[in-house]
């Protein structure tokens, strides 16, 4: 038996199921964006939680600490020292809910829009580079079928469309 037969044999053996490859091509994949943008987000002074927290604000506007930790996809604590750096740089406040005064909410500074202007002008030609091999196509039609499984894991009905809905939705598919 060759070489290359050999680890065709092993390859073989050990294939993971589809739903199982596909989550790990996911992870893989995000893994290495994450890694790219990290970099890039750290000359700013920021942590990749930490960036996920001010978009989801420049997205969504002020919100409460529950609200913000479930578009951002982090837990209560990740979040809580998340905000406090980010209120220590002034790129974000807290301030008392204009409806209910009793309830806190988190909101971005001027200096934290103008911050998040500055990277999301050094991040397009990241994002252009991770997806350089897809098509406008292809890309739409991912973004489709990523929105179709992340809706079928969020059960709460009051923030799955936020959360679906965080960027322009992908045009329909065409025939």
């Amino acid at each position: 038996m060759y070489e290359g037969d050999e680890r065709a044999d092993v390859v073989q053996d050990h294939a993971l199921p589809l739903p199982s490859y596909l989550s790990y091509l996911l992870y893989q994949t995000e893994q290495h964006r994450r890694a790219m943008a990290t970099d890039l987000l750290a000359r700013h002074g920021l942590t990749f939680a930490k960036w996920v927290a001010m978009i989801s604000l420049r997205r969504f506007g002020n919100l409460s600490m529950t609200r913000l930790a479930k578009l951002a996809a982090t837990d209560r604590t990740t979040l809580t020292r998340s905000i406090d750096g980010l209120i220590a740089d002034g790129l974000v406040e807290r301030k008392a809910s204009s409806a209910d005064r009793r309830i806190v909410v988190i909101c971005l500074t001027d200096t934290g829009r103008t911050l998040l202007e500055k990277i999301r002008a050094e991040i397009r030609p990241l994002n252009r580079d991770i997806c350089a091999n897809l098509t406008t196509e292809e890309q739409a039609a991912m973004t489709r079928y990523l929105q179709k499984m992340l809706s079928g894991l969020i059960v709460e009905p009051d923030w799955k469309q936020d959360v679906i809905a965080f960027s322009t939705p992908a045009p329909p598919e065409t025939a």
